[in-house]
């Protein structure tokens, strides 16, 4: 219904059709040009909650004003002054430049510190490894542990996000400390463990290297040519 509302949407370099909406499950993205109105929108959303018998929760709608710097910055002072933007519902949320948003997983927004978004994950997974460490696992047991709780929690985020290298190494840290209890001097190296057994390790999770495969896919599909391209890469 929003694909088809009178709404110009965002015009994507290489794309016939303009981009208006992206929907997962109960999710929707909508986007607007600069002259689109939102008005327009509301209606699809009340003709779709009076058939489905369904309450749209306004309290949970956030706006990602795009364009300059100024034109964002007008849109938030405008918002948290008055209450209101344009023809955009109150109650709604507009972010400012280095607020994250959450879409799907993944936190996309102006001005992002790509770290600071990690760090949610980042006291979730320490969280888990500490109840981890009241076992008496081997350093095989810990080793697969590491594989499903680390390995497992950060992979999609990765994925959308991509894991810088200072939140990487922080990462690598919860993993070493889990592993050998937190000791300062450990009789064996984070590098000789990550090796393959016939190499003399035990095959532990080697963070930095699937962030690297996860990064080759990414150019993989960024170098796609025709209509298998994805809709991010154009």
């Amino acid at each position: 219904m929003i694909r088809s509302a009178g709404i110009k949407g965002l015009k994507v370099p290489g794309r016939e059709e303009p981009l208006k909406a992206t929907l997962f499950a109960d999710d929707t993205t909508t986007y607007l040009a600069e002259g689109d109105d939102f008005g327009v929108v509301q209606e699809v959303l009340d003709t779709w909650c009076e058939a489905a018998r369904a309450r749209f929760n306004i309290k949970k709608t956030e706006i990602i004003p795009i364009g300059t710097e100024t034109y964002r910055r007008k849109a938030v002072e405008e918002w948290n002054r008055t209450g209101r933007w344009a023809a955009f519902p109150a109650g709604a949320r507009v972010a400012a430049d280095g607020e994250p948003v959450r879409i799907l997983g993944a936190f996309i927004g102006n001005k992002l510190n790509h770290g600071t978004v990690w760090s949610a994950k980042l006291e979730k997974v320490r969280m888990v490894l500490e109840r981890w460490k009241k076992g008496r696992a081997t350093l095989i047991g810990k080793k697969h542990a590491v594989q499903m709780m680390l390995g497992g929690m950060t992979q999609f985020m990765n994925d959308v996000q991509r894991m810088p290298p200072s939140v990487t190494k922080r990462f690598e840290k919860l993993m070493r400390d889990y592993v050998w209890d937190d000791k300062k001097h450990v009789p064996i190296a984070t590098e000789t463990l990550i090796r393959d057994v016939e190499k003399g390790g035990i095959g532990l999770l080697d963070l930095e290297a699937r962030n690297e495969a996860i990064e080759v896919v990414w150019l993989r599909d960024y170098m796609t040519s025709g209509e298998g391209r994805p809709l991010w890469a154009h």
